[in-house]
């Protein structure tokens, strides 16, 4: 009996979900508004070393947060800054003008909440402005569980970030299904500890390529139970699974 659905964020919950570019101008706007203006050469600096630091958690599958690899960024370009210029830059990123979340991503919470089932969701991100996105939206008295990478050090595809979230909701893994966007990081973890894993076939645009191309050791773990299109699908396979 599936009793818990849990959803990644971006590319599942939304259309879109990330944007470098859109992070990188609520930095600079958030460090203007504390009258420090960063130099020209910031903004290709802080992208590549976001890229690296996704290369890095991925090998780790440990999160770190935007808060420490920006602050260690600055202190190596020798750039000044203020703790409110941080504040203010990661208020902005917070704001998450980058996220789009799915037009049918309501109707579908409110029929699983009907069907009686917990709702959670699990993402990677080293930050999180998860709860603001929902909030804007109307969305975040559908959840009883968000669990973010970077409030729990572990990140997708460990699968200690999916038991964090299963005792959030006292459920079992056999009880639950995830629905992620991405094989090999969403599914493993997942797959592991007995949850049905879903994979949503056209997620996030904006996923980095390194969280394409990541394999583990089995690759089979990265084969999903189900794949589809549209998060409406989700209704019928839980109705199915309950039925068996």
């Amino acid at each position: 009996m599936i009793k818990a659905v849990f959803f990644d964020f971006g590319g599942v919950l939304t259309e879109t979900c990330w944007d470098l570019n859109v992070i990188t101008e609520s930095i600079k706007r958030g460090f203007s508004e504390a009258g420090f203006k960063l130099p020209a050469f910031f903004d290709n600096a802080f992208i590549e070393r976001m890229k690296e630091r996704w290369r890095a958690v991925l090998e780790t599958k440990l999160e770190e947060r935007l808060i420490d690899i920006l602050r260690n960024l600055l202190n190596e370009l020798n750039i000044k800054y203020s703790d409110e210029a941080l504040s203010r830059a990661l208020n902005y990123v917070m704001e998450a003008p980058f996220c789009k979340v799915r037009k049918e991503a309501k109707s579908v919470l409110n029929k699983l909440k009907d069907m009686g089932l917990k709702l959670g969701i699990i993402s990677n991100s080293p930050i999180a402005f998860h709860r603001r996105v929902l909030e804007k939206n109307c969305l975040t008295g559908f959840f009883d569980a968000i669990i973010v990478s970077c409030e729990v050090s572990y990140r997708k595809p460990d699968k200690e970030i999916f038991n964090i979230a299963l005792k959030r909701l006292n459920v079992r893994p056999t009880e639950a299904v995830y629905i992620g966007d991405v094989p090999c990081i969403d599914v493993p973890g997942a797959k592991e500890l007995g949850m049905i894993t879903i994979l949503m076939k056209y997620g996030d645009p904006a996923v980095s390529l390194e969280d394409y191309t990541y394999s583990p050791a089995d690759e089979k773990l990265c084969e999903p139970d189900y794949v589809i299109e549209r998060l409406e699908e989700i209704i019928d396979i839980v109705i199915e699974l309950n039925k068996s």
